[in-house]
């Protein structure tokens, strides 16, 4: 008989990026088994870059927010159409009331999901049928696999993971190594600012012969870039236009280095096992840091300021170009 598993991870995309790593420890264990998963409509796509997910089940949560009054009438219409839905196991990797409401009234099944000490929103817990402690003072790829690994009786070295995505290979128009600096964020607190970018950048193109490559994904990202560019020297700063998300996955695999602030990408690069700097300015990289590594590197912290030189003699003293 085939398991049937149903994830839930509504947001953001670092968030749905980490849980992804917990299905190679399910098909380890359960091959056959068919997994879906519950998220946003914004994240939609984020979701469907995996191909161990048989179902991506989006729901339009954001969009229902904004009248509070009919959010739960909306949800209430949107369980006919998933109630039928029979699973083994409804997992709950969130550990937010909102989530937890979620797996209890839509779905068909058993809830796992964070005991009262481990979740994020404490009362989360006792809407779970089986509920499991976690230790909250690691990174969240190894507590996510922790998780699974107590549901699922596994027994895994939780910092040796497996990450896979489909990606659409960049067309670009260079032949030479790149890399890719990654400086938006949705959050002004997590931004750093131009002048740092604009030392960094200079000193990567005097002192490498590889390209220098940004993007950007809205107007605001597009006249940052801009404002790069006017304080950029030589031509190896590569500007690319807006991508989707498989296209920027394949731009971010094929990078020999990332640099980038606390964003989802930048942690889908140490995913990716891509050479990668993070760095944070408004929170804390012992919870939401990527994994450490010889290529992975965590700089700055919660209201810290990171100078540019910081990174650079990271850059030095791990060989990184």
């Amino acid at each position: 008989m085939i398991t049937k598993i149903l994830i839930i991870r509504l947001s953001s995309i670092g968030d749905i990026l980490h849980t992804m790593t917990v299905l190679t420890d399910i098909k380890k264990i359960l091959p056959d088994s068919e997994i879906d998963w519950l998220v946003d409509s914004n994240f939609e796509g984020v979701a469907k870059l995996s191909p161990l997910i048989n179902n991506v089940i989006s729901i339009p949560l954001r969009k229902w927010k904004r009248n509070k009054f009919s959010w739960l009438f909306k949800v209430l219409q949107f369980r006919k159409l998933t109630i039928d839905k029979k699973y083994d196991y409804i997992i709950d990797t969130q550990g937010l009331i909102k989530s937890a409401v979620l797996a209890k009234i839509l779905f068909n099944g058993k809830v796992f999901g964070l005991d009262y000490v481990s979740a994020r929103e404490k009362l989360a817990s006792y809407l779970y049928n089986y509920k499991y402690y976690v230790d909250q003072n690691a990174v969240a790829v190894i507590r996510l696999r922790g998780l699974i690994a107590k549901i699922f009786n596994l027994q895994n070295n939780l910092s040796e993971f497996s990450f896979i995505i489909n990606t659409i290979k960049p067309k670009l128009n260079f032949d030479n190594d790149y890399i890719l600096i990654l400086h938006g964020t949705s959050k002004e607190s997590k931004k750093w600012n131009l002048d740092n970018w604009v030392y960094l950048i200079n000193w990567l193109i005097e002192n490498t012969d590889k390209n220098i490559v940004v993007t950007h994904s809205n107007s605001d990202e597009l006249n940052f870039v801009t404002k790069l560019s006017e304080n950029i020297t030589g031509d190896k700063f590569v500007v690319i236009n807006k991508l989707n998300f498989a296209e920027l996955s394949g731009l971010i695999k094929q990078s020999s280095l990332v640099v980038g602030v606390d964003t989802g990408f930048t942690h889908m690069a140490n995913l990716l096992k891509i050479p990668t700097i993070a760095i944070y300015l408004h929170s804390k990289p012992s919870y939401v840091g990527i994994v450490e590594s010889n290529i992975g590197f965590n700089l700055g912290g919660y209201k810290q300021e990171l100078k540019p030189n910081e990174v650079i003699d990271c850059i030095i003293q791990n060989q990184l170009i």
